[in-house]
C-alpha cells in the first residue's frame, strides 16, 4: 500500500470571534437586570430586521456570569454578540461544510480525543484547496463586508446607546475587533513508504555507529506505517459500506469517483476494481433493477452484505 500524500491541518473561524464581554460589575443589581432584559429585546429586534427569514427567528438570550479576580473581587460579566445571529449561523454552517469537505477528500489515520490526523491523497489535494479558497471568497469576505455595514447602522448605534443608558462605557462596542480570519487547510507532504535502508545518512552511520538504534527506528516506522495503513483502509471500508447502505445518497456518483481516485492513488486498485467499479454500476441503474444486478455481480441480493463480503475477500484489506 502506497501511503503518501499530505498531512492536513484544519483551522476554522469560531462564532465566538463575533462575541464580546462587558464588565457590568459597577452598576447596581436592579440596573443590571434591566440591562439584560432590554438588551435581549434589542438583539431580537436586530435578528428580525437583519434576517432573510425573520419569521423563523427566535428570541436571543444574553449570557451573564461571574468571574473571580481575587477572593474579594468578583466581576459580573455579560457575554453576547451585538451582531445579527445569522452571522454566527453562517460561521457554524460554513465550519460544518468545511469539515465535510475534509472528510470527503481525506482519510483518518489517527484520532486523539476529538482531534484527527488526516491524510489528503495527492489527487484530491487540488479539489480540497480550491474548495477552501471558494469558502473564503464566497462566504467569509462577504460576511466581513456585512459586519462592517452593520457596525455603521443605526441598529448598532442603538445598542451602544442602550449600554450607555445603563452605565456601561460603549467604547467596548466601538473598539471590538470581531476578528474574522480565513478558513485554512495547511498541507504538509509526507511519504510513509520511507525506508531507513535507502537513506544514505543511515547507511553511513552503520559503519560508525551502533546498529541497535537503527533497528529500533526501523521497527517503529514499520509499526506506525501498518497502524496508519490499517486505519486508512478502515476509513475507506466504512465510507464504502455507508454508500452501499444508502446512508450517504447526496452526490453518490461524485463520492464513488472520489473514493476510486483515493484507492488508486494509494495502490488499492483491488478494492477499486472488485468493489467500487461494480458498486458504481449498480447505483447507476434504476432502484427496481439493483437487487438483480447485485446478485449477478456479487452473488447476493443484499447490497450492503455484498459490499462487506467483497471488502473482506480483498487481499489488500487483509494484507496492508
Amino acid at each position: 500500500m502506497s501511503l503518501n500524500g499530505f498531512i492536513v491541518d484544519v483551522r476554522t473561524v469560531s462564532e465566538s470571534n463575533l462575541e464580546l464581554e462587558v464588565d457590568a460589575s459597577r452598576i447596581p443589581w436592579e440596573e443590571y437586570k434591566k440591562l439584560v432584559d432590554e438588551l435581549g429585546d434589542v438583539l431580537s429586534e436586530v435578528d428580525e430586521k437583519w434576517s432573510a427569514r425573520s419569521r423563523l427567528v427566535r428570541g436571543r438570550s444574553v449570557r451573564g456570569r461571574f468571574r473571580r479576580v481575587t477572593a474579594e473581587d468578583r466581576r459580573r460579566i455579560l457575554r453576547f454578540s451585538p451582531l445579527p445571529s445569522s452571522y454566527s449561523n453562517i460561521l457554524k454552517n460554513t465550519r460544518t461544510y468545511m469539515y465535510c469537505l475534509v472528510a470527503d477528500n481525506c482519510l483518518v489515520l489517527e484520532q486523539v480525543g476529538t482531534r484527527k490526523v488526516y491524510l489528503l491523497p495527492r489527487p484530491m489535494a487540488p479539489l480540497l484547496v480550491e474548495g477552501v479558497d471558494k469558502i473564503n471568497k464566497e462566504v467569509i469576505e462577504p460576511l466581513r463586508d456585512n459586519i462592517a455595514k452593520f457596525r455603521d447602522s443605526d441598529d448598532y448605534l442603538k445598542i451602544e446607546q442602550l449600554l450607555f443608558r445603563h452605565g456601561i462605557d460603549p467604547t467596548v462596542l466601538r473598539t471590538a475587533p470581531f476578528n474574522l480570519g480565513d478558513f485554512i487547510v495547511d498541507v504538509l507532504p509526507v511519504d510513509f513508504g520511507y525506508s531507513v535502508n535507502g537513506d544514505d545518512v543511515y547507511t553511513r552511520m552503520r559503519r560508525t555507529e551502533t546498529v541497535k538504534g537503527l533497528e529500533i527506528l526501523k521497527a517503529q516506522l514499520a509499526r506506525k506505517h501498518r497502524e496508519y495503513a490499517l486505519n486508512a483502509v478502515s476509513d475507506i471500508t466504512r465510507r464504502i459500506v455507508d454508500l452501499a447502505s444508502g446512508r450517504r445518497t447526496h452526490d453518490l456518483e461524485g463520492k464513488l469517483g472520489a473514493l476510486k481516485e483515493i484507492c488508486d492513488s494509494l495502490g488499492l486498485g483491488d478494492i477499486s476494481e472488485r468493489v467500487l467499479k461494480p458498486l458504481k454500476e449498480i447505483m447507476g441503474v434504476r432502484a427496481s433493477e439493483r437487487e438483480d444486478l447485485t446478485e449477478k455481480l456479487f452473488g447476493t441480493r443484499n447490497l450492503k452484505e455484498a459490499v462487506e463480503n467483497a471488502l473482506k475477500a480483498s487481499a489488500q484489506v487483509l494484507e496492508v
